[in-house]
């Protein structure tokens, strides 16, 4: 590796015969207008001291000579690159004379001045970005700006650098066009050439380059490691990556490969080990690079349907995986991804997928309602698929089988009941979920007709939210009308949906009723006012009557279907256990336990006890890095739990290979449910919600 002090003008930019092409696995261009406005600010100040500005790393690769032409591939630096490009561009469309524009146009063009070279279009640009930007810079090149796309990275920064220009020439009457192109000539930058023997070591290198432009997030790290390959890199970038890119957008990208991951592998993956845990998943299951792109297309394309639907699925499909996406209920991909593989293997139709998807949103509905804690959701959907199709034959029960397990769950994620789901209903403050609120609403007012829009329309109160209600309002409400107020506000019997917005706010009930039947603007809602136009007077019954209606209709919208076969999950030998009580575990076996929904199969106390704090480790290692660096005991306890200093604990058990981190053991079974339960406390979740054990006893028979 060759590294020299270099000149972006000089020599890259101004050099004849050159072109830098940016290979398939860099990401789009995308600099920010903060970063142009920071680097146009750097230019004149490098003009005005009359000093060099460094402004980072170009490496870079001899790709081939042909014609006499060296082409290079960028590794590094494309970002800065093509900025400048762009600025230089802008510089002479706002150029005023022929000779600056000519100067300025010679300096990003080959010249093949006596036709020697056989420049051609392909050629003749000095920078070939990726193929979506390549296009939009040869529209600029070409003057064609009208054919640009106005959202591109390209088109936007153009236009902004056009606007700091004339904007600081108008500012200061010395600056000039050359003066500007003499701060570019200013920045400077490390060059760093690849030498041959490092070829194929383009994606190491890339890695351990500390680049001052824009920090790269998982996608544009996955893209690098799958699209960096000796061969075929335009062909796996097109069939592949841009397809993916196509249908996903790079807003939902990194989402996408979060989920891709926490779905392949064993518990959660975050953001920040993401691509770790990419690499060693790609080493691991032996992934080629188009493997692992034919693999990660295949859930794309499933992913884009769960974000978008699908018009080759059927209508009841698409509304399920609508009310989801309304519902923010993402945490489910990690359980759709696995159904829809059978879906598309055959081994359940449209119909039974309906079915799932249905369960799986009226189930959502339920826990929200209910307001069953969500830090349990992502566990249960990762384990799913395997707790429920634990024996094969259950997939002959495809449906029965998802219903039964949640049914059958003991924890706080089994399925809530018809009376709890009617009495949250009816009780629960259901407008500060303001999403499932206009959800339901809508769902209520859309049956059975043609449905209304309801993106222009808000959420509003019968009764009045101003604490301070009229008089009017309070002898309508009863002597004790606060108390009815406090407690009937926010509850499904006092909502409703309208066109207006603040507009029917405290008024009288007869002039709100007026206001409802008779808009300015129609919104067709009948349903939702089928009981309050036809009220003369607005009150604690009133309000439960209509209350009563609209669950009714909610648990007819949103059933749970039982099972027509049930599957029995249950193993009579073995009974679940809570932390609360550590004597329970004495004399017993364990096959597993659950922490925050998520199942872990398991043969012994001590393992439990590991497993448990390394799961807990990596979702917030704060706590036991804590207690490590202070050797700290639990309550009652004489050894450290964890510590640094491996002599302090019972044991050399390191918690986490890396970490540097010792987890005491060595304990009795009731020790180890003592240890989790103390865990469990300084982590603030629930012993009684949580956390559960299965277990049997010695004496039963295996």
């Amino acid at each position: 590796m060759k590294i020299d002090k270099g000149s972006f003008i000089n020599d890259f930019i101004d050099k004849n015969l050159r072109q830098y092409s940016i290979p398939v696995y860099q990401r789009n261009y995308e600099w920010s207008a903060e970063q142009c406005e920071k680097l146009f600010e750097d230019i004149l100040q490098a003009h005005e001291l009359d000093r060099f500005h460094f402004t980072g790393s170009v490496v870079y690769s001899l790709l081939k000579n042909e014609n006499k032409i060296d082409y290079y591939v960028i590794i590094d630096g494309q970002q800065r690159l093509t900025t400048i490009y762009i600025l230089i561009k802008a510089l002479i469309d706002v150029a005023e004379t022929d000779a600056e524009k000519e100067t300025l146009t010679s300096v990003l063009f080959n010249v093949d001045k006596f036709k020697k070279y056989n420049i051609d279009d392909s050629s003749k640009l000095k920078l070939k970005p990726i193929k979506s930007d390549n296009k939009q810079l040869l529209y600029l090149m070409a003057n064609q700006i009208d054919k640009m796309d106005k959202s591109s990275g390209i088109y936007k920064n153009y236009d902004l650098f056009c606007r700091l220009i004339r904007d600081a020439l108008e500012e200061d009457k010395n600056l000039t066009i050359e003066r500007i192109y003499d701060g570019i000539e200013h920045l400077s930058c490390a060059m760093i050439k690849l030498e041959e023997e490092e070829k194929g070591k383009e994606q190491e290198i890339f890695e351990r380059i500390n680049s001052t432009g824009v920090p790269l997030n998982l996608a544009d790290k996955i893209r690098n490691f799958v699209l960096m390959t000796e061969v075929g890199q335009d062909r796996l970038y097109e069939e592949y990556w841009l397809v993916m890119e196509q249908l996903l957008g790079n807003d939902h990208l990194s989402d996408f490969f979060l989920d891709y991951l926490n779905f392949k592998l064993d518990g959660f993956t975050r953001e920040k080990e993401a691509y770790d845990n990419f690499k060693i998943l790609f080493k691991e299951e032996n992934y080629t690079n188009e493997t692992m792109l034919e693999e990660l297309l295949h859930y794309a394309k499933q992913y884009d349907i769960f974000l978008n639907g699908s018009k080759n699925l059927s209508k009841d499909i698409n509304k399920a995986l609508s009310g989801l996406r309304k519902l923010k209920q993402t945490t489910v991909y990690l359980f759709l991804f696995d159904v829809f593989d059978d879906f598309e293997d055959d081994i359940i139709d449209e119909n039974e997928l309906s079915e799932v998807l249905h369960l799986l949103l009226n189930y959502s509905i339920r826990r929200l309602i209910c307001e069953v804690g969500s830090n349990s959701l992502r566990g249960l959907y990762k384990t799913l698929y395997g707790r429920a199709f634990n024996r094969d034959e259950n997939k002959k029960f495809y449906y029965d089988s998802i219903v039964s397990f949640l049914t059958q769950l003991t924890s706080k994620d089994a399925i809530p009941s018809d009376e709890i789901f009617v009495l949250a209903l009816k009780e629960r403050n259901l407008y500060r979920k303001n999403a499932l609120c206009k959800y339901l609403l809508a769902a209520i007012e859309n049956q059975g007709k043609e449905k209304i829009e309801t993106d222009s329309l808000s959420i509003e109160h019968i009764m009045p939210q101003n604490k301070n209600l009229s008089k009017a309002w309070q002898n309508m409400l009863g002597e004790n009308w606060e108390q009815v107020h406090d407690r009937y506000l926010h509850t499904l019997g006092n909502l409703t949906l309208t066109g207006y917005n603040s507009e029917l706010g405290d008024k009288p009930f007869d002039v709100k009723k007026d206001m409802l039947e008779n808009p300015e603007t129609p919104t067709h809602i009948t349903i939702l006012y089928n009981d309050v136009l036809d009220k003369e007077e607005w009150n604690e019954n009133t309000i439960l009557e209509r209350a009563k209606r609209l669950t009714k209709t909610i648990l007819k919208l949103f059933p749970i279907k039982p099972a027509e076969t049930v599957i029995d999950f249950s193993d009579p030998r073995y009974q679940e256990y809570k932390a609360t009580d550590p004597k329970n575990a004495t004399y017993k076996y364990v096959n597993y336990y659950e922490l925050l929904g998520e199942r872990v199969t398991i043969d012994s106390f001590a393992a439990m006890v590991r497993s448990v704090a390394l799961k807990l480790y990596d979702l917030d290692s704060s706590v036991i890095k804590k207690m490590a660096k202070n050797s700290e005991s639990f309550n009652g306890w004489i050894v450290p739990a964890f510590s640094y200093d491996v002599d302090k604990i019972k044991g050399d058990y390191e918690l986490k290979k890396g970490t540097g981190i010792y987890i005491s053991t060595g304990y009795s079974a009731a020790d180890c449910i003592w240890f989790i339960r103390d865990l469990l406390k300084r982590y603030d979740l629930d012993l009684e919600e949580d956390f559960v054990y299965s277990a049997r006893s010695y004496k039963d028979e295996p």
